[in-house]
């Protein structure tokens, strides 16, 4: 508070003697002057105060057959948030206390008071008033931004749940269909949604094919680039489209509309039952595991190839494998091979070769469920930090 600076004085007491020793004590500070309102009983008060603006108003305990602490509350109930200072007869500390756990600024002890303590407490006041007040703003303003932050908060949680369902829509409904191939996938985004993708299509009666694909990053962009790459492969694969074929006009495709620093890694399967041959194309993709049951051993189908979406100009290669009634494919995107434990280790392919090893006999569902078990188990079920698809297909 500045010298000088104008009070205007609120006092509140039944006691006409106690106005004019105020009076006095008022008139003793040289560094502010005050305009003092005498108001003498309870209802007096309440009206008066709720019509006028005081800077400060002092508050008598004793008020006749009311007190002090009656009016204190009822001046608070009625949006009154002027400092008011306590006035008691006597060192009671229960009344202190009352008067100050109310909403009281302060509290001197008539009797005790000097034209300094007075001045000290009407200053303190004041500022502790500011600073209430701006708290107060401040507490409004957080609350109001809150409130902003909860509806904003709600509305893109019912748009991720939206982009989820769409996401969803986009993966293969019901893996149960086919007849010659025993089919399941478990996909498990590291968010709300996630940048992993699969697909199972049927070309004819006797030839499958399988895609498996991953995209830089995670969370809404990773899953805008998801169902761009969707749709791009949508609009190449056809009945006589080879998988390096595929990858080639996708490519081509996406490398138009692709972000700087994005790109895809896909692998992809056509498995043609007549012939028993399995024709694969890999893009920068973990190589697939394929498992020949009969003779017990698995093989890496790693194939050099480069990354979707990053070069104009890149060409891509397949290969061919001879495969056999029982054998196991298993397709994964990077988030399995990369997820650690707390020792800092990461999980081994050669623990999904031991799996699907000693799976004979097991579907293709409980392979995955084994698999994804063992992943768990392994992390001791921590947090994932990248999407995780699995997709495991059994030639019956």
């Amino acid at each position: 508070m500045k010298s000088g600076t104008k009070i205007n004085i609120c006092l509140v007491d039944d006691d006409e003697d106690y106005y004019v020793i105020t009076k006095d004590l008022l008139n003793e500070i040289s560094s502010f002057s005050f305009k003092i309102t005498w108001i003498d009983t309870y209802e007096k008060a309440i009206a008066d105060i709720l019509k006028n603006k005081y800077d400060v108003i002092l508050l008598d305990y004793m008020l006749g057959a009311r007190n002090g602490l009656e009016l204190l509350q009822e001046l608070i109930d009625k949006g009154i948030t002027t400092p008011i200072i306590m006035l008691t007869g006597q060192k009671d500390r229960e009344i202190d206390l009352e008067a100050m756990n109310a909403g009281a600024a302060d509290y001197l002890v008539k009797g005790a008071i000097d034209s300094v303590l007075l001045e000290r407490s009407i200053r303190y006041s004041i500022e502790h008033f500011k600073i209430m007040a701006e708290l107060r703003k401040s507490r409004d303003s957080l609350n109001a931004t809150k409130h902003r932050l909860e509806i904003a908060l709600k509305n893109i949680n019912e748009e991720l749940e939206t982009a989820k369902l769409v996401q969803k829509s986009f993966l293969p409904q019901n893996l149960n269909n086919f007849s010659k191939i025993d089919v399941f996938a478990i996909y498990l985004p590291s968010g709300h949604i996630g940048g992993d993708m699969y697909d199972v299509l049927k070309l004819d009666e006797n030839r499958f094919l399988f895609l498996v694909i991953d995209v830089c990053g995670h969370g809404v962009p990773a899953a805008l680039i998801t169902a761009m790459t969707k749709i791009s492969f949508g609009r190449y694969i056809t009945a006589n489209s080879s998988p390096k074929d595929i990858f080639f006009n996708v490519n081509q495709e996406l490398c138009k509309f692709m972000p700087d620093g994005r790109y895809v890694t896909g692998f992809i399967t056509l498995l043609d039952l007549n012939t028993k041959e399995l024709t694969y194309c890999r893009a920068g993709h973990p190589p697939a595991i394929y498992a020949d049951m009969k003779k017990k051993k698995t093989s890496y189908l790693s194939l050099t190839g480069p990354l979707i979406g990053a070069f104009s100009d890149s060409s891509y290669e397949e290969s061919k494998i001879k495969i056999n009634n029982g054998d196991i494919i298993a397709f994964y995107t990077d988030g399995v091979i990369e997820s650690i434990n707390e020792n800092n280790e990461r999980y081994s392919t050669k623990i999904i070769e031991e799996i699907i090893l000693n799976s004979e006999g097991l579907s293709s569902q409980t392979i995955c469920s084994n698999i994804v078990k063992s992943l768990k188990s392994f992390t001791r079920n921590s947090n994932l930090t990248d999407d995780i698809t699995l997709l495991v297909v059994k030639i019956l």
